[in-house]
C-alpha cells in the first residue's frame, strides 16, 4: 500500500509544486492541505490529493488528519513554508512522526531567539536588539548605530526588513511592523521588534544537511541584492567562489550555530555575511532554500535537497554523495517602476542562449507589479549552467540584459524597465 505524505502549505513558487510532483515517482501519494488552494500556481497539474481547511490551526489539523486518514496510512508530515514549520513540527509530535521538536523550530522561527541562542553560545553575528516601543527603539539604535536593520521576528522573504539611515526611518518602520494585524498568511505576528547592525559586506547562503544532529554541507550558494533600503534577492550562483580557508570557517560557524539550537534532522538554510572579522550569521532558516536554489544545487552536484528533507520526514536517513561539476546561477527579473503590466519582451531570445537551463515568469499581463520590496514582487527567472563560475556570472548578465519589462502606469505612456538598467 502506498503510503500519503501530508504536506501543510507550501512556498507559493518553485520548489512547492516541484516536490509535490517528485513525491509521486518516489512511491508516496502527496496530500495538501490548504486554506487557499488559489494562490499556488500548478497546483492542480501536480495531480495530488487536496483538502482545503484552516492550516493556521492545529486543532483543526488534527481533527481533519484524524478524520481522514488512518495513522499506519501516514508516512510524514512535512512543508517547504516558513510560515507552518511549528505547526508542523507540533502535528509530527502528536502523530509520533519524524520531525524536530517544536522548540527548536520555535527557536529558527523567531529571529530573536536565535539571536540569544547564538549569543549564549558566542557566535559572531551582528549587534542587536528587541524592543517594544518608540522610546527602547531610539535607546537601542543609540548603541547599535545607524544605519541599522529593523525588521519583524518572524516574518519571510524579507518582508517587512528595511535598512534604516535616520532614527526618524526606524521609527516609521517600527510601526509598519508593530500595526500589521498579520502577515501574509493570516497569521496574528509577533509585536516585538529586531534591530540589527547592518553589515555592509557579501551575502552568502550555507545549505546544510543534519541528520541525528550531526551536519554536513552540500554547499555554498553567493547571494546578490539590491533594492536598497530593501533586501531583493535577484541573482544567486552556485557554488561560491570562495578561497577555501573562508569556506571552511563558513562551514564550522554554521555548524555550530546549528548545534546551539538543537537542530536534529533536516535540511537548513542558513544566510550569513562574510565580514572583516569572519563569519556572521544573519538568519537560519530550518527548511530547503527558496529561489529555485535547490535546483542549482541538483544540475551541479546530483543532490536533491529536496529529496533529503522528504526522506527526513519519513525517518529514512539518506545517503549524500556530492560531484561537482560545473556552476549554475539564476537571476530574477524585476521591475523598477510600478504600475500594469504590458509584457515582458525577450524572453525567446534569451531561451536560444547556449547554456539556458530555464526561463519562466512567474506574473503576466495585467498583474499589478511593484517596485520590488520583498520576494513576492519579482516577475520570473532565469536559469543558466556553464563550466564556469565566470562564464556563469556572464551568461546572467548577458540574459538579463535582453529582458524588458513593459509597464503601463496610470495617466503615462507604456516604460521599459528593468531593475538592472
Amino acid at each position: 500500500m502506498r503510503k500519503k505524505l501530508l504536506f501543510v502549505e507550501s512556498n507559493t513558487t518553485g520548489t512547492g509544486m516541484i516536490l509535490l510532483n517528485k513525491t509521486k515517482i518516489w512511491g508516496y501519494d502527496p496530500v495538501f492541505l490548504t486554506q487557499r488552494p488559489d494562490v499556488y500556481v500548478g497546483l492542480n497539474d501536480t495531480g495530488c490529493e487536496i483538502i482545503s481547511c484552516d492550516t493556521n490551526s492545529v486543532t483543526v489539523l488534527i481533527q481533519v488528519i484524524k478524520s481522514t486518514f488512518n495513522y499506519d496510512e501516514i508516512a510524514g508530515i512535512m512543508t517547504t513554508s516558513e510560515y507552518y514549520l511549528t505547526i508542523v513540527s507540533e502535528l509530527t509530535k502528536i502523530f509520533n512522526l519524524p520531525g524536530n521538536p517544536p522548540d527548536v523550530l520555535t527557536l529558527c522561527r523567531n529571529k530573536y531567539k536565535t539571536r540569544l541562542a547564538l549569543s549564549e553560545a558566542k557566535i559572531k553575528q551582528p549587534k542587536f536588539s528587541a524592543v517594544h516601543s518608540i522610546a527602547e527603539l531610539e535607546e537601542e539604535i543609540s548603541k547599535i548605530g545607524l544605519p541599522c536593520v529593523v525588521k519583524p521576528t518572524d516574518e519571510s522573504s524579507s518582508n517587512d526588513v528595511r535598512v534604516c539611515e535616520t532614527k526618524e526611518e526606524a521609527v516609521n518602520q517600527f510601526h509598519v511592523i508593530s500595526n500589521k494585524p498579520h502577515n501574509a498568511r493570516g497569521q496574528a505576528p509577533s509585536k516585538i521588534v529586531l534591530v540589527e547592525e547592518f553589515l555592509h559586506d557579501q551575502e552568502y547562503s550555507v545549505e546544510m544537511f543534519t541528520w541525528q544532529g550531526v551536519s554536513s554541507c552540500v554547499g555554498i550558494t553567493e547571494k546578490h541584492v539590491k533594492g536598497y533600503p530593501y533586501f531583493i534577492e535577484y541573482k544567486h550562483i552556485f557554488p561560491a567562489r570562495l578561497p577555501r580557508e573562508v569556506e571552511s570557517e563558513i562551514i564550522r560557524t554554521v555548524s555550530e550555530a546549528l548545534e546551539s539550537i538543537g537542530f536534529v534532522n533536516g535540511v537548513t538554510h542558513t544566510e550569513i555575511k562574510w565580514t572583516n572579522k569572519g563569519c556572521a550569521i544573519i538568519e537560519i532558516n530550518a527548511r530547503p532554500a527558496g529561489g529555485m536554489i535547490p535546483e542549482l544545487i541538483q544540475s551541479v552536484t546530483e543532490v536533491d535537497l529536496l529529496e533529503l528533507q522528504t526522506k527526513s520526514a519519513i525517518g529514512e536517513k539518506p545517503l549524500v554523495k556530492i560531484n561537482h561539476t560545473g556552476c549554475a546561477g539564476i537571476h530574477f527579473i524585476v521591475s523598477n517602476q510600478s504600475g500594469d503590466l504590458v509584457e515582458i519582451l525577450g524572453v525567446d531570445q534569451v531561451k536560444n542562449l547556449d547554456g539556458i537551463q530555464q526561463v519562466t515568469l512567474t506574473s503576466k499581463a495585467g498583474d499589478q507589479i511593484h517596485v520590488p520590496k520583498n520576494a513576492s514582487h519579482r516577475l520570473g527567472f532565469i536559469i543558466a549552467k556553464t563550466t564556469s563560475y565566470e562564464d556563469t556570472r556572464l551568461l546572467l548578465d548577458r540574459a538579463i540584459n535582453m529582458i524588458k519589462v513593459n509597464v503601463k502606469q496610470e495617466q503615462q505612456s507604456p516604460f521599459i524597465s528593468n531593475l538592472d538598467k
